[in-house]
């Protein structure tokens, strides 16, 4: 399917003014918000139920990089915020580089994350302990869910350059930044949990 015909079907809407586009993403961020919110709760009960944490005498994971991929990943968020306001201004060519700037830091984000993994150490793994298994799990789950946004955006980008979205009409660009502060809002919560929990509040 074109780029073209992919746009035209997310600026369908409905009866309610809304475009299925806009509900499909409402009802995808609550799905995907609920299995977070559950995988960080399984978090925090089994750190309140054990003697020791990190288990297992695992060196926490380090803050430096991950603090810099953090700042990238929050200014992401803001010039995907530009972009939309300037796409309803009708100003496209902020819109476009505004687009690239938030793939280039998301990017940079997730080439770190991918680095980070390859930089653990080969005792701790998903199956090392249920820590191991809950880092590996959330952590992963989260990059997946980003690169899913950077797809989304190559696509919102390719259409915006061919001219599908206008100042009144851009619900592809809206649903990608809706999706993309979701993702960015989840690494509020992710962030703190496996890399802070393990460093100030270990056991």
């Amino acid at each position: 399917m074109s780029v073209d015909a992919v746009a035209a079907r997310l600026d369908v809407e409905t009866g309610q003014g809304r475009s299925l586009a806009w509900w499909g993403m409402v009802m995808t961020i609550l799905t995907e918000g609920t299995l977070f919110a559950m995988l960080i709760f399984v978090y925090y009960y089994l750190y309140s139920r054990a003697s020791e944490w990190p288990l297992g005498e695992i060196e926490p994971p380090e803050l430096l990089i991950v603090s810099i991929r953090t700042a990238l990943l929050f200014a992401s968020s803001a010039t995907m915020s530009v972009a939309d306001r300037a796409i309803r201004r009708g100003r496209t060519g902020i819109a476009s580089v505004a687009m690239v700037t938030t793939f280039l830091l998301g990017a940079v984000f997730l080439a770190g994350h991918v680095e980070e993994m390859l930089r653990l150490p080969e005792e701790f793994t998903w199956a090392t302990n249920v820590y191991g298994s809950l880092f590996y799990v959330i952590v992963n789950f989260h990059g997946a869910h980003l690169l899913i946004g950077l797809i989304f955006l190559v696509f919102a980008w390719m259409a915006l350059r061919r001219g599908r979205y206008t100042a009144d009409s851009h619900v592809g660009l809206k649903v990608t930044g809706m999706y993309w502060h979701f993702v960015d809002v989840v690494w509020v919560f992710v962030f703190p949990t496996l890399y802070l929990v393990p460093h100030f509040l270990a056991k």
